[in-house]
């Protein structure tokens, strides 16, 4: 999820695959769910169209050495089979304040669970089957 926190906060985002494999309602989903939580928590916070109107086109996806972006840090992690991703810093942290403030984060947390799988598990970037994933949340 791309939120803007106040200045001199860290951004929170959903993780564990490429944003285009992500379906759009599980992605809306863990976005309406860290607003809420962050609304909860009395955390600042700018919309995407805010963003997006801050940043201009000063920041994009481009290729690299002719190799276009395959997905977010965390994707690249469970790409490399590094064993372990920022998942608990990002999903993870909307959990615990959804619990703090009396917030559900079913999304959030069944995001956080199948990347921190995936990644103790070597499943693939991408891998971790979406069937399973929408059991979790349901």
């Amino acid at each position: 999820m791309e939120v803007r926190q106040a200045a001199g906060q860290p951004r929170q985002r959903a993780a564990g695959v490429a944003r285009r494999d992500v379906p759009a309602d599980l992605r809306d989903r863990v976005r309406a769910e860290g607003q809420a939580v962050l609304a909860a928590a009395g955390i600042a916070h700018t919309s995407t169209e805010e963003e997006a109107a801050e940043r201009g086109d000063r920041v994009g996806h481009r290729p690299v050495d002719g190799q276009e972006r395959t997905g977010s840090s965390t994707w690249q992690s469970l790409a490399r089979g590094v064993g372990s991703t920022e998942v608990d810093h990002l999903n993870g942290e909307i959990v615990l304040l959804g619990r703090l403030h009396g917030v559900p984060t079913p999304a959030n947390a069944a995001v956080a669970y199948a990347v921190r799988r995936a990644a103790r598990e070597r499943i693939p970037a991408g891998g971790f089957p979406p069937a399973e994933l929408a059991k979790m949340i349901a």
